[in-house]
């Protein structure tokens, strides 16, 4: 019988931490560890006590700038920490990495940094910029690894000096279970474009809603739908207003938001990301992948990690509207079979390289290492 551990999760979201990683945490206390998500509470807990994993609230101001509330985040791991006496600690996203990292050192506590992304934070070289590479660039000295979802973050921050090679490594994403996220279903007979995400400029949200307004004159038939909630507190956020203005135009369809996504998925033809963010790897372009359908996103980091150029998608230049409604056309006229055949190649990728039994294995190997 393995050695039973004390593991913790450690992220800005219950949500997040439980939508992207409950596979993981499942199977590791399967084994018999003993795991802790460590998260502010946006979801129903019940579902994680179920599954035998312990809940420990913290606040988190993912976009504040408070030096005040950085500190109480700090003091609230460290309080954590030495009281739980982990023998491994996992974080994800800037601020928890950041004051997680600090707060494990000071309890001897051994830790892995995941960098889920860069986001926004990367796309502007500000005082922001210089003030996060710094805080990294301290912070991570004592951690014992530093985990990517993809090549081009880890390059990023080898080359800033943020973190020493010899402490990277590279994941496929975080994993997608694919016998959850399957399909038997034939493509629907009307065209169905379908954006998933949440409702941000940098997302690609308007250049999805400016291909559907050069297109549906062309393309009665078809049609173009946006799922994911508004997030009116991110600068890049597109408003209420915006996107009715679009319904009513007639240009795309709102579909508000689900925690489910599979029936929007089997009843679309689709899914477009145009993403000109500093993506980790989207999840939803994973989801979509495994359940057969194909995708057209940007030739961009995170998202080019999931496409392979009309294999399984199409990838377009960032932020490049006639790229992007280029790529539409070329769905628009494929047959039946060609499109079946994209998403045949994407469920295959799925299974041979971001299958979430991948993911949980090198988890294990992780506890092996350090714990």
């Amino acid at each position: 019988m393995s050695k039973k551990r004390k593991i913790a999760f450690v992220g800005n979201s219950a949500l997040t931490m439980w939508n992207f990683r409950a596979g993981v945490m499942k199977a590791l206390a399967k084994d018999g560890n003993d795991i802790t998500i460590i998260a502010p509470q946006d979801l129903d807990i019940k579902p994680c006590l179920e599954a035998g994993i312990h809940y420990i609230p913290i606040d988190v101001d993912c976009k504040g700038k408070n030096p005040l509330k950085e500190i109480k985040l700090y003091h609230q791991l460290s309080k954590i920490y030495k009281n739980e006496n982990f023998d491994l600690i996992f974080h994800y996203t800037i601020k928890p990495i950041i004051y997680g990292s600090l707060a494990a050192t000071a309890a001897r506590a051994k830790h892995i940094s995941v960098v889920t992304g860069l986001g926004y934070t990367f796309i502007k070289k500000n005082w922001l910029f210089r003030l996060t590479c710094f805080l990294y660039r301290t912070t991570l000295r004592k951690t014992n690894e530093v985990w990517f979802l993809n090549k081009d973050d880890k390059n990023v921050f080898v080359q800033l000096g943020l973190v020493k090679p010899n402490k990277t490594f590279v994941l496929n994403g975080e994993g997608i279970d694919t016998c959850h996220f399957a399909t038997h279903s034939q493509l629907p007979q009307q065209c169905v474009f379908l954006y998933i995400g949440r409702m941000l400029r940098y997302k690609g949200v308007e250049l999805f809603a400016e291909a559907a307004r050069r297109l549906s004159k062309d393309y009665p038939n078809a049609k173009w739908q946006l799922l994911g909630s508004l997030d009116i507190k991110d600068p890049s956020g597109i408003s209420k207003a915006e996107i009715e203005n679009w319904v009513q135009d007639g240009i795309v369809e709102y579909l508000g938001s689900t925690r489910d996504v599979r029936t929007y998925i089997e009843q679309s033809t689709c899914i477009v990301l145009p993403s000109y963010f500093r993506e980790g790897v989207p999840r939803v372009l994973m989801e979509a992948a495994a359940m057969s359908r194909p995708i057209i996103t940007t030739d961009s980091v995170g998202c080019r990690e999931v496409v392979d150029d009309c294999i399984n998608g199409l990838l377009c230049k960032p932020n490049d509207i006639d790229c992007l409604v280029e790529a539409m056309r070329k769905i628009l006229a494929m047959s039946n079979e060609e499109l079946t055949n994209l998403g045949k190649a994407g469920r295959g990728k799925m299974i041979r390289e971001f299958d979430e039994k991948l993911i949980i294995e090198k988890y294990r190997q992780a506890l092996q290492r350090y714990a």
